[in-house]
């Protein structure tokens, strides 16, 4: 691994592993374009209970995060039992909004498979404007 790859992974502190199961994998035998999203999701969603600050879900709850945007680059393929680790950190931290990065790594060949990134706003669902982070 090259300084720069080093550096950039000391910057992602969180971590959580996953193993690819088989409805993750398209007809091509690889993780699907659209799994890979939910991928990101199941790093967001353990990554804000490791901060503490999960938001719970469902209409009840008057203020959400929601995701504004979504990217993702594939770099290498992901295939039925491999062993992934998903990396998230926060990039911004806004007043009413925040950018997330995600980096997944293949733990068995090292490879990197994808790097992406969110922005996730604050929501006041009555009205579906956005709003400053409640105070946590």
């Amino acid at each position: 691994m090259s300084e720069a790859a080093a550096a950039i992974d000391g910057a992602f502190r969180f971590s959580h592993g996953h193993r690819v199961r088989y409805d993750e994998v398209d007809a091509q035998g690889v993780v699907g374009n659209a799994t890979w999203l939910n991928l990101l999701q199941l790093g967001r969603i353990e990554y804000l209970r490791y901060l503490g600050i999960l938001l719970e879900g469902g209409s009840r709850i008057p203020v959400q995060a929601v995701v504004r945007q979504a990217a993702i680059e594939y770099l290498a393929p992901a295939r039925f039992d491999d062993p992934l680790s998903i990396k998230v950190r926060t990039a911004y931290l806004g007043t009413r909004s925040s950018r997330l990065e995600y980096i997944v790594d293949n733990v068995e060949t090292r490879l990197r498979c994808v790097v992406g990134q969110t922005v996730l706003v604050c929501l006041e669902m009555a009205t579906f404007r956005s709003m400053p982070w409640p105070q946590v």
